[in-house]
């Protein structure tokens, strides 16, 4: 991916308040197309980028993706907003950005421009496993166990463990990782001033407390079907591996799926009744190649090889 190399990253406390209002600009301008972004920075720096966004002198890319929201004038706002919630803005300037969202196979698509981040903990680095698990929200007390057995013991492992924020399987998720004493890290389809679903306002109160809640998107957005999928996408890119506990022939979970298969990350399915629709789009993904039958958590290993 184009922009800020690691060897150039600096903390969010070193870089200047003008430059962070500029990525907050570009952020809530340009969200989703982070290579143009970074493409745009690496040549002339954060602000010049910004200030030819609002004066549209930029690439006809970037005037169309600009093009609805370039007079936006909430980004001092955005900050202080942040400040207020214990979140930050984490860009490719900063030595935080996950390394992971720089690897190949992430240059289309929805790239992100910058990442709210809310939470003691820290988005996970280069130097531990990362493994995202997704399942349906209707999800069954079979589902619920082995999607809690999975997460627990991974986190037990020392392994960073991602998921969204939805009832049911991503609920039993972060519920184990936080009862082991762990971080997780929960994707938002919306602002990090919203709670969604609202019935999670206090799981997500704790998963901020002891790991990091995160999303592309400004403050004030709202979940829409377009930031499902989006947030689908960076659980994807966040990850080593996808684990699928439970999930029925359609839903946001075979996307998320997907996309990491896309991406050369690992996938994982587990299987369950043949009688259950909802281990459907399990059985789905492991008869058409995009997943590896696991059986237990021993069995998922982000590089085909051990984890540490």
């Amino acid at each position: 991916m184009s922009g800020v190399s690691s060897e150039n990253a600096v903390s969010g406390s070193e870089m200047v308040r003008s430059e962070r209002v500029a990525w907050a600009y570009l952020a809530h301008v340009a969200r989703g197309q982070g290579a143009l972004v970074h493409l745009a920075v690496s040549l002339s720096g954060v602000e010049a980028a910004a200030e030819a966004v609002r004066q549209r002198e930029v690439s006809e890319d970037l005037l169309r993706a600009t093009a609805r929201s370039w007079e936006y004038s909430g980004a001092e706002a955005d900050l202080e907003t942040a400040a207020t919630l214990g979140a930050r803005l984490v860009t490719p300037a900063d030595a935080e950005w996950p390394q992971r969202l720089r690897m190949a196979g992430w240059l289309e698509g929805s790239t992100p421009v910058a990442l709210w981040v809310r939470g003691q903990g820290m988005l996970p680095g280069v130097d531990s496993s990362a493994v995202a698990l997704t399942g349906t929200r209707a999800s069954s007390p079979y589902g619920d166990h082995v999607a809690a057995e999975f997460a627990a013991d991974l986190a037990m492992r020392g392994v960073s463990v991602l998921s969204g924020s939805g009832f049911g399987i991503e609920a039993a998720v972060l519920r184990a990782s936080l009862g082991v004493g762990a971080g997780p890290v929960a994707v938002m389809p919306c602002g990090l001033d919203r709670a969604y679903p609202s019935g999670h306002a206090r799981l997500l109160e704790r998963v901020a407390e002891q790991g990091v809640v995160v999303s592309e998107y400004s403050f004030g957005a709202e979940p829409r079907r377009e930031r499902f999928n989006g947030s689908g996408a960076l659980l994807a890119a966040l990850s080593d591996a996808v684990v699928v506990p439970e999930a029925g022939s359609r839903g946001r979970a075979l996307a998320v799926a997907r996309e990491a298969h896309r991406l050369g990350r690992a996938v994982y399915a587990i299987p369950g009744p043949v009688t259950s629709a909802a281990s459907s789009g399990c059985h789905a993904l492991i008869v058409d190649g995009v997943a590896c039958l696991a059986m237990s958590s021993a069995d998922v290993c982000p590089d085909r090889g051990e984890l540490s």
